[in-house]
């Protein structure tokens, strides 16, 4: 009897294989009473032997549904905002019987377009999206057709949302920088485009208005969020004369600690270093990096959450806020003097006013 590789084994190779019709393996793997109980049995039986595995989704879709499947689109996957959300997510959901498809847009708004409408198209049950910088308005139609719901970053598309409460830990962060003695505070964020941008900008104003701090004497650099982007912004702004630098993104935390580290400037005798992050890697640094931390778990379960409800309820949910904290560690004290000098050498660019760039890099 011929075999076809394991791996490709379907119905009509079983059928051929038992000599009977595509419609008898079909009935049969599926439970139908119309098979013979010893016909089903062998096809059951041939096809354990044979590896088959059935496609859910292709059975879900000959069915004009897939509440089996839903989708989970985020722009980046090397960062623990997204990796540690995507894999909790995928847990959740896979308990209770739905499996998650994953797809990364890399922030690039026309790709994002491609996989939604694939993924609409394949009839998934719904889906949560952490949206790209500019979504497309053809995305945001398909978007309105199915249940789904935004994950860290907000482009109203009118649904529930899940998002980290950045805005209160980082407004905490300028207040223990400036409890400390700082008052030349530099910031790396992101841009305002992106909400959660938006969101941790307003903080760190919020902070410093609190503080009895000029907002408009902040150093900042808005870029996009890659690693290579936050090590030139803040490598920029250590040639100023900053005493704190807070870094107010994932991949961006960790450029941002890079170039403290290449500024030949002592943390924190010389730098205040505060980033936000995952602990698990900031905390190996030397000395353990004072971090704003967000609750990657909750965040999972409460997207799961609200993706499941959505399949159930649709348009009942609203935005949940997930609190986020500053944890204290040792790359922050009280600055040497009132303002650091900068090295020999080294220019003064105007770090005041707040700058939207975008530089290419890796993440």
């Amino acid at each position: 009897m011929a075999r076809t590789r394991r791996s490709s084994v379907g119905i009509v190779d079983l059928a051929r294989e038992l000599g009977v019709s595509t419609a008898t393996v079909s009935r049969a793997l599926n439970g139908s009473s119309a098979v013979r109980p010893d016909v089903a049995e062998r096809v059951r039986a041939h096809a354990t032997e044979r590896g088959y595995l059935a496609n859910r989704l292709a059975s879900a879709l000959s069915a004009n549904t897939s509440r089996a499947f839903v989708g989970f689109v985020i722009p980046y996957v090397d960062t623990p905002a997204y990796s540690a959300v995507a894999a909790e997510c995928a847990r959740l959901l896979s308990a209770g019987g739905t499996q998650m498809i994953l797809t990364i847009t890399e922030n690039d708004p026309d790709r994002e377009l491609q996989q939604v409408r694939e993924l609409v198209a394949s009839r998934i049950a719904g889906l949560v999206i952490s949206p790209s910088t500019f979504v497309l308005p053809e995305t945001r139609r398909l978007l309105a057709s199915i249940p789904s719901v935004e994950l860290h970053r907000s482009a109203d598309l009118g649904g529930p949302g899940v998002f980290a409460d950045d805005a209160t830990a980082m407004t905490e962060a300028i207040a223990h920088l400036a409890g400390l003695g700082h008052t030349e505070i530099a910031y790396v964020g992101t841009p305002r485009a992106l909400s959660n941008g938006a969101t941790r900008l307003r903080g760190v104003r919020e902070g410093m208005t609190r503080a009895d701090l000029d907002p408009d004497a902040l150093h900042v650099r808005l870029v996009e969020p890659t690693r290579s982007n936050g090590r030139a912004a803040a490598a920029e702004l250590l040639r100023g004369p900053a005493t704190a630098l807070l870094g107010g993104g994932g991949s961006l935390s960790v450029g941002v600690a890079e170039a403290a580290h290449a500024s030949g400037r002592r943390i924190p005798d010389d730098l205040s270093l505060v980033v936000y992050g995952d602990p698990a890697w900031f905390t190996l640094s030397d000395p353990p990096l004072t971090i704003v931390e967000a609750d990657y778990a909750e965040l999972a379960r409460r997207a799961a959450g609200l993706l499941l409800d959505e399949l159930e309820t649709p348009g009942e949910a609203g935005p949940v806020l997930v609190p986020a904290c500053l944890r204290i560690a040792g790359s922050t004290s009280a600055p040497r003097d009132a303002a650091a000098p900068p090295r020999a050498g080294a220019r003064h660019p105007d770090t005041g006013p707040e700058q939207d760039t975008h530089r290419e890099g890796e993440r």
